[in-house]
């Protein structure tokens, strides 16, 4: 058989957030099939087979079809070599642990060219599995063979390298759930939830109200106990020794049994239990010291080790199974089971005052009982150690039991709702007004006069815009500031209670938005799509899938703010999940009349007046004149008109919109 030259990738780019293709992370590849453009997948001999016998989890694509076997319908029928490899990344991707559930291929202007993208929240990872998933299909046309378990493998070591710890990821995946937005910052568990001054940081299991000096308190297991014992809660006796010597004396003085282990260690290591000889407590000082420096000889408590989780003040979580006494180190569990709903009120509280007392907001209470179900007091129990950032994987997976929504207590920690028969179904709770502008009409200045308002209304405002950014008026860094770095410096700035961010088309071509949803979407324009060949734009109708983009991402609480003036624009408005504003110059715009007949709100201008008006109602803000200063530097009427209508959207009032709009000045 022919043997047919490698499907060319032209250029790949990762969009890592919101774009023309979907809502979350994707890889978009540009694709060149050459002669293969000529041979659909039904014209190259024995591919289909060799293709479904390496990926037979291809049957469960429905694809286009809407069915179960419906991509395999497709390569029957004859489908292009684009589209096939946009299936294969994603069965790969799936194989490897990684649910891959959207991807999508279009041909471009350019025969034999098309457009592939598919979903994959690690650039990494996407890059990976676009390498092996090329490989195969290129294997599978020429009849040549392929590894798939190695490719496979290969993803898989992708993956490991760049996810999520399990605790971390259920966090994470638990914001999400609230649409809270998250942000890495770090390669590692690292990460940032919500946006700006809203935000709370997590690493791994610590979070931003953990305290430095609990964590330092949960280490020093002397200290701890010491503390522990004054307020009431039952420790074992316990004593710090220097010498093998000493610890078999304080053995013999506590009372045999003992356990000795290392007195700053809460992972299991250098522990010794149930400790009856001379000879087994000087084995145990001898591990127990080569990981610490002081050593700790205890009373065994018999029974059976459990591990409590403790996150705001409450238990979320308990599990027991076979530890080392002295840790609950999930690593060296043989078995777990959930007993969450068996702890006693009693064992409950003091396990809540332990974390209390030691100074964690979020703490793993190891403690040693026969009976979980029954108090402490009457079965001589006690509690071993309080552990800052505990894992959760035994929570999460247990053995046996129910696994239990520990990521959800702590984000409920975090964020706490404030009505649950209302739920935050936006993560308003982890967010900051963000305002985002797209077009190409005076958009910097509306970004930075809809930034002074916000100021003016009490919230400390970052603008990101072609002028620079600006945080509260300052400029911080000059330039243009249109692109993603610069709107997620603003997300990650702790100091930002809202920002505004211009953006551009070619910025959402190439990059995406660098926010997931947006307070106030503004559509200024639509002008712009005449320098965008190079990504398949080559008419304004072709710039309707970018500008949507940020309409698209408006939360269903938001509003999105139109210019009524452009047609093209006004008919976004069908797209946005918020409200919709819409500003004209032309009072009697027909899009601005069936607006308003509807009950919407709308600025405009009126006999030289600028009016807020919703429905039949209006009320006059001020004359054009009067509210367009010669230090403002306006524009034009549309860009006053655009910054009220997002400033409006914000809920900001007329009084301090009309006193904004005359104190403005551009330096």
């Amino acid at each position: 058989m022919a043997h047919f030259q490698d499907i060319q990738l032209l250029r790949t780019t990762y969009l890592r957030g919101p774009s023309i293709w979907t809502y979350r992370p994707v890889l978009e590849v540009w694709l060149d099939l050459g002669v293969l453009e000529d041979y659909p997948s039904n014209l190259l001999p024995g591919f289909n087979e060799r293709l479904t016998a390496w990926l037979p989890g291809l049957v469960e694509h429905h694809c286009g079809v809407g069915h179960r076997g419906g991509f395999l319908e497709r390569l029957q029928e004859g489908t292009w070599c684009g589209h096939v490899l946009e299936h294969t990344i994603i069965e790969l991707l799936n194989l490897a642990g990684m649910s891959a559930e959207f991807g999508q291929t279009r041909s471009v202007r350019q025969r034999g060219v098309y457009r592939m993208v598919f979903r994959c929240p690690e650039e990494l990872v996407a890059k990976v599995a676009l390498q092996q998933g090329h490989a195969l299909i290129m294997a599978a046309i020429n009849d040549q063979p392929f590894d798939v378990p190695t490719a496979v493998a290969a993803i898989e070591q992708a993956i490991e390298a760049r996810y999520l710890g399990p605790s971390t990821a259920s966090i994470v995946d638990a914001a999400a759930q609230r649409r809270i937005p998250f942000i890495r910052l770090n390669d590692g568990n690292l990460v940032q939830l919500g946006y700006g001054a809203a935000q709370r940081r997590i690493w791994s299991t610590e979070t931003d109200k953990t305290s430095a000096i609990g964590l330092g308190i949960s280490e020093d297991k002397d200290l701890a106990k010491q503390l522990l014992k004054a307020a009431g809660v039952p420790v074992p006796e316990w004593e710090l020794v220097g010498s093998a010597d000493e610890a078999w004396d304080e053995a013999q003085d506590i009372g045999l049994p003992v356990t000795v282990k290392p007195y700053n260690s809460n992972k299991g290591e250098g522990v010794g239990i149930n400790l009856t000889t001379e000879a087994q407590v000087r084995s145990a000082y001898a591990a127990a010291r080569a990981v610490t420096r002081h050593v700790m000889v205890e009373r065994h408590i018999p029974g059976t080790v459990h591990r409590l989780l403790v996150v705001g003040g409450k238990l979320v979580a308990a599990s027991r199974g076979e530890y080392p006494q002295g840790s609950a180190n999930p690593r060296a569990a043989m078995a777990t089971v959930d007993c969450t709903a068996q702890v006693h009120a009693d064992t409950a509280y003091l396990a809540a005052l332990a974390a209390k007392v030691v100074g964690l907001d979020i703490a793993g209470v190891d403690l040693v009982c026969q009976h979980i179900d029954q108090p402490l007091a009457g079965q001589g129990g006690a509690i071993l150690e309080v552990n800052g950032g505990p894992g959760l994987l035994m929570h999460l997976r247990p053995s046996q039991g129910v696994p239990q929504p520990v990521g959800e207590a702590i984000v409920q920690h975090l964020f706490p709702a404030a009505d649950s028969a209302q739920p935050d179904q936006d993560g308003l709770a982890a967010r900051i007004p963000v305002v985002g502008i797209v077009g190409t009409q005076h958009n910097a200045w509306i970004a930075r006069m809809t930034g002074w308002l916000l100021q003016l209304a009490g919230k400390r405002t970052g603008v990101a815009c072609s002028q620079g950014s600006y945080l509260n008026g300052r400029l911080t860094q000059a330039g243009d500031h249109t692109r993603w770095q610069a709107a997620h410096r603003l997300l990650v700035n702790r100091l930002a209670e809202a920002a505004v961010v211009q953006t551009t088309a070619r910025s959402i071509l190439e990059e995406g938005l660098a926010y997931d949803r947006c307070q106030v979407g503004l559509v200024t324009d639509w002008g712009g799509w005449e320098g965008l060949a190079d990504h398949d734009v080559h008419e304004a109708g072709d710039l309707r899938r970018v500008l949507r983009t940020q309409i698209d991402v408006v939360l269903s609480q938001g509003m999105g703010v139109l210019n009524a003036d452009d047609d093209a624009v006004a008919e976004l408005a069908s797209l946005c999940d918020g409200q919709v504003l819409l500003y004209s110059e032309q009072a009697h715009n027909p899009h601005l009349a069936a607006h308003r007949e509807q009950g919407g709100r709308a600025v405009l201008v009126q006999q030289g007046e600028v009016i807020l008006a919703q429905g039949r109602s209006e009320r006059r803000l001020g004359s054009l004149s009067a509210l367009s200063p010669a230090a403002a530097k306006v524009p034009t009427p549309s860009a006053l008109l655009a910054a009220v209508a997002c400033a409006w959207a914000l809920d900001i009032s007329p009084e301090l919109l009309a006193a904004g709009l005359k104190t403005f000045v551009i330096e």
